[in-house]
């Protein structure tokens, strides 16, 4: 049996993929991973039994679904990211329409699988959990009863610090925004970035000399930008958010996910939200906003003020700890993302499929279509080519090694 997985964002979604790959091959199941934009000539040549998709939208996944479904291929769906569980968000992540092409979900979280039996897809929903967060990643999570002494950040800011088109022209982004999206929250998420570097150069003003700050940029951030900004923080340039969480005592987070992986870890996280000043227009967004109620943002101990935080950092790592679990956040954190033997779930399920399906053979006819198509992207697609898991890449490979399971 052969199994395509499509990748939507390589630093996000490999986790795991590397040790699912190896486990379903000792089955005689073969899987497959390619990036958003060369689906339909991967689909031609490799002539998959179960095609796996990060999403269900419009601009990315949903022609695949229609494309799968025709030619009688099974679909499953993945979400590449969760943690947002609203009704407005689910009806945007699960649209109905191509949920009934689709033979199953396997969704984070029991919140997922809760909205999906409402809407009367029972049969379809397995509750997987996600690799990233499968169990065998905590086996060895340690506890240290002692002073905080190295605070990590992960960081905020996207827009301003390098990502994409403005790395060239920011008022272009925000004209864009305005004019095409007409979503004026956008804009007032650029404000905060503009604000939350204001709000780390105050922390810095208070923080003690005795504690080590280490920033974690995002892979699609220039970290030199940040290397000349913060001279007195380490900047962290690996792309494994386990091995940032590794090297810190405490997490300084805003609304970043970074918060479920931190408390899975047993790594107390301090929210610096309220000492953000925000734009009406991003607080009005309860669904993915900094005050969503059931997003990753509320899973941290909340000072009201860069004094509190204060008084917070000079607490052991245990007390820390301590007020997290008074707060109910690890039971939290698992609402939103389910840890749970996600491995073999997914193993037993592609395995149950396999004595389902006949024989099919690859279209080797399709084959240099799919390599011309990798090579125009390759070659005048690359403005997204920085999230792109390439097959044919040493180095991708090697990431993909490197997000096996711990």
């Amino acid at each position: 049996m052969r199994v395509i997985w499509i990748i939507d964002n390589k630093y996000r979604e490999l986790y795991g993929l590397y040790d699912l790959k190896k486990k379903l091959l000792e089955h005689k199941i073969k899987l497959y991973l390619f990036h958003i934009p060369v689906w339909k000539s991967a689909i031609d040549f490799v002539n998959p039994h179960i095609v796996v998709v990060p999403n269900l939208a419009k601009s990315s996944c949903a022609p695949i679904v229609e494309y799968a479904s025709k030619k009688k291929i099974n679909v499953f769906m993945h979400s590449s990211e969760g943690m947002f569980y609203t009704d407005e968000v689910q009806e945007d992540k699960y649209p109905i329409r191509l949920i009934k092409k689709i033979n199953k979900v396997l969704v984070w979280s029991k919140l997922d699988a809760k909205f999906l039996i409402k809407k009367g897809f029972k049969n379809k929903v397995i509750v997987s959990g996600s690799l990233k967060f499968d169990k065998k990643n905590y086996i060895n999570k340690k506890q240290n009863n002692k002073k905080i002494k190295i605070i990590g950040i992960p960081t905020h800011s996207r827009v301003i610090s390098g990502n994409g088109p403005s790395k060239n022209n920011i008022p272009y982004v925000i004209r864009n925004w305005i004019e095409n999206h007409h979503d004026k929250a956008k804009v007032g998420y650029l404000k905060f970035e503009i604000e939350y570097i204001q709000c780390l150069v105050n922390i810095l003003k208070v923080i003690n000399k005795n504690f080590q700050v280490i920033l974690k940029a995002s892979p699609f951030e220039n970290p030199n930008i940040y290397k000349i900004t913060f001279p007195e923080f380490k900047i962290y340039q690996g792309d494994d958010i386990r091995d940032f969480l590794k090297k810190v005592d405490v997490i300084l987070n805003v609304y970043s996910s970074t918060a479920v992986d931190a408390l899975k870890f047993n790594i107390p996280v301090i929210s610096i939200t309220k000492f953000i000043n925000w734009d009406k227009t991003v607080l009005a967004d309860k669904n993915r906003g900094p005050m969503a109620k059931n997003g990753a943002g509320i899973l941290s101990i909340q000072p009201k003020n860069i004094i509190e935080l204060k008084k917070l950092l000079n607490k052991n790592k245990e007390e820390l700890f301590r007020l997290c679990k008074n707060k109910n956040l690890l039971k939290k954190a698992d609402e939103l993302a389910y840890t749970c033997d996600t491995l073999d779930i997914f193993t037993n399920l592609f395995l149950k499929h396999q004595k389902k399906v006949s024989s099919k053979f690859f279209n080797y006819f399709m084959f240099l279509k799919y390599v011309a198509v990798e090579i125009r992207q390759f070659l005048f697609r690359r403005k997204r080519s920085n999230k792109l898991y390439k097959l044919w890449s040493y180095k991708d490979r090697k990431l993909l090694e490197s997000f096996k399971l711990q």
